[in-house]
């Protein structure tokens, strides 16, 4: 009789146990301060509406919606989110600098690192990528990102196709408010 009074007992203390040891061993890592260019890019957490500027010149909606995620340690940005041509940016410091790859809807991905950063402007160039040749594959090559304030953005994407740059494609973009 005594054995079955123990054995609710028994499995209660093991699953307070297993409880604890879980709380313990994995807990949320606190969130990471980066680079101030990281930490502007964080600040761009939400969606974004705009329009983008082309070669044709004749301006096409656009959207943005970046996230933090990783406990604060990247950005990830969507841009035509639902679309055919939907892409995503993961930003990181790397080193301790700010650092993207770009995930193009070309099919490549263009690893970019800091060229200069500031308060209002970013400025990101083409590191060595595996899988691209410079000389003659179609790639994005650099980005310019401008915060004219907290709730606007411009993007400025340079391709390059057989060595050679092209156009800007600009993104100019306003926050969408909550509620």
């Amino acid at each position: 009789m005594k054995l079955r009074s123990a054995a609710p007992a028994f499995a209660a203390i093991v699953a307070f146990a297993a409880f604890a040891w879980a709380h313990e061993e994995h807990q949320r890592p606190a969130a990471r301060r980066g680079s101030p260019e990281l930490e502007a890019m964080k600040r761009l957490a939400g969606k974004w509406n705009g329009a983008m500027m082309g070669e044709g010149g004749k301006p096409e909606a656009a959207t943005a919606e970046f996230k933090v995620t990783s406990a604060g340690s990247a950005v990830e940005e969507t841009l035509g989110k639902g679309t055919p041509f939907e892409m995503v940016d993961m930003y990181v410091d790397q080193g301790g600098k700010l650092a993207m790859t770009h995930y193009c809807a070309i099919g490549n991905q263009p690893h970019m690192t800091l060229k200069s950063g500031g308060p209002k402007q970013i400025v990101l160039e083409m590191d060595a990528t595996p899988g691209i040749d410079l000389a003659k594959d179609e790639h994005m090559h650099a980005l310019t990102i401008e915060f004219p304030d907290d709730d606007h953005l411009i993007e400025r994407w340079i391709s390059y196709k057989n060595g050679q740059p092209g156009k800007p494609a600009v993104f100019k973009f306003s926050r969408v408010k909550k509620g």
